[in-house]
């Protein structure tokens, strides 16, 4: 079977997204991803209908359409079987964040999990080998490298504002 490590799929002028869990990090997620050219977030998915509300209330103050609403403990695995989603957010619990990848990889999605992707040994060894079976992506994010900061420094270097970058460092640090 072959690896991971160098994965490549056909490019996507857009990327429409399945944001699953809108919680405190997944309103975050919706916020920031608002400003990411390339990327729609097109349905949304929360076990409690008034955050589904507030979500798509805040897609439209950025400026974005509204998204397909889907209420429900449940209503994660119509995001994962939908012809309108090339890649499944997962902002919910860590205890939910491996079945619903390994789901979405199966049904052909990329896959954008919110930290921790797993929490086995054996729950990585199942994304690593679904992503190899599936040919999909997965990766783990981590909130704060898509702050407000990061995209706008991120989106100055590529229009060139800040010359030739050479060299940066970074930092994160937490109480």
């Amino acid at each position: 079977m072959k690896t991971v490590l160098e994965l490549r799929c056909p490019p996507l002028t857009l990327v429409r997204i399945g944001l699953v869990g809108l919680g405190r990090r997944g309103m975050k997620t919706l916020e920031r991803y608002a400003h990411i050219h390339g990327a729609v977030i097109n349905c949304i998915a929360d076990t409690d209908a008034a955050r589904l509300e507030e979500a798509n209330e805040r897609l439209e103050r950025s400026g974005r359409s509204r998204a397909v609403a889907l209420a429900g403990a449940e209503a994660w695995h119509e995001v994962c079987a939908r012809a309108d989603v090339d890649l499944v957010y997962i902002c919910t619990d860590w205890a939910t964040h491996c079945e619903m990848a390994v789901e979405a990889m199966r049904r052909g999605k990329h896959v954008a999990v919110e930290v921790p992707a797993a929490t086995s040994v054996d729950e990585c060894h199942r994304l690593v080998e679904t992503a190899e079976a599936t040919r999909r992506h997965c990766f783990m994010t981590e909130n704060c490298c898509y702050d407000h900061f990061a995209l706008a420094t991120l989106e100055m270097a590529r229009e060139g504002l800040l010359g030739e970058v050479t060299h940066c460092e970074g930092a994160y640090i937490h109480n």
